[in-house]
């Protein structure tokens, strides 16, 4: 029993991107950021772990994807480049955290063409073939595209088909699977219907109707008020996209340009309550990577300063 105790415990301490700071009294997070792939260098990586960035979430996957949705790079070559890529990773010694699925109106997981559906599961199985190699901990998927009018509920239907299939293939290999909330102010948009998940009630609609173990991405630019999704979710919450803005449109900004709406202390306070112990990942417009690690260190701060617990007792 003691040695069952010391294995919890340790496991717990090992958790990746999460310590706590016994100074500060609050949970310290590691540091992530979005890179595209085309963009993974062995300097840059250097000097991106220098300023102190641990993790790195992966996208830009879309550009390996013909319009017939086969891979424009054969499969032996991709495996390579994979492998490639894990070295510098390694010399760097920079993590990957995450893997940010590609998506388009092609690339959709909830199409109601059920051959273009199974392409897509196809696609993106081959991709991830190779991105395995990388050692991620996390898988992300968007649950649509912009939807036609009026096919809502068939949509949900085969997004809950997809995210079954792709997570027992993701699970198999001991990675998390997460479905990202998307932006949704209000149903429609012109002529075509937002996508999926655009609302914290539409999220736990359908996380009701995926496996449970399957996790929550949780988008701070595209929903008003993010802490209520975040809280919604609680130990679901598995990986996050830190940005600012309004929840209206696609902004992404730097949380510290104080161009958005968000309530940083709130949503810190939020991921406290929650435990949240994943990496503080930025999906946003910056300049240099350093900046990314001061402008944590600044939210950080002020939740520090203005904390003394009311935020995390009051929050509900």
């Amino acid at each position: 029993m003691k040695q069952l105790i010391f294995i919890s415990i340790l496991c717990y301490l090992l958790i990746p991107g999460y310590t706590y700071s016994q100074k500060q009294g609050r949970p310290d997070y590691a540091v992530g950021y979005s890179l595209d792939i085309r963009k993974i260098a062995l300097e840059k990586l250097k000097a991106d772990k220098a300023a102190g960035m641990d993790y790195i979430e992966i996208a830009g996957l879309g550009s390996f994807v013909n319009a017939d949705l086969s891979l424009n790079i054969p499969q032996d070559e991709w495996l390579l480049k994979c492998d490639s890529l894990a070295t510098v990773l390694k010399e760097a010694s920079v993590k990957v955290w995450s893997i940010h699925m590609p998506f388009s109106a092609k690339i959709d997981i909830s199409t109601l063409d059920e051959q273009q559906r199974q392409q897509v599961i196809r696609m993106h199985l081959q991709l991830l073939e190779g991105l395995y190699r990388l050692h991620p901990q996390v898988i992300l998927f968007h649950p649509s595209y912009y939807l036609e009018p009026n096919k809502r509920e068939a949509r949900k239907d085969q997004l809950v088909r997809s995210v079954n299939e792709l997570y027992t293939a993701v699970s198999g290999t001991g990675r998390q699977l997460v479905i990202e909330n998307m932006l949704g102010p209000s149903l429609t948009v012109g002529e075509r219907e937002r996508p999926l998940l655009r609302t914290v009630e539409e999220c736990q609609e359908l996380f009701a109707r995926f496996p449970h173990q399957v996790g929550i991405a949780v988008d701070m630019n595209h929903i008003a008020h993010p802490e209520r999704l975040l809280l919604a979710f609680g130990p679901r919450v598995k990986t996050l996209h830190v940005a600012d803005g309004n929840g209206t449109k696609e902004s992404h900004y730097l949380p510290c340009n104080g161009k958005g709406k968000n309530d940083w202390n709130t949503i810190l306070a939020a991921l406290e309550k929650i435990k949240y112990k994943g990496v503080f990942m930025f999906e946003c417009h910056y300049e240099t990577t350093a900046q990314l690690i001061e402008c944590y260190r600044q939210l950080q701060q002020n939740y520090s300063n203005t904390q003394n617990n009311k935020y995390v007792q009051n929050i509900d």
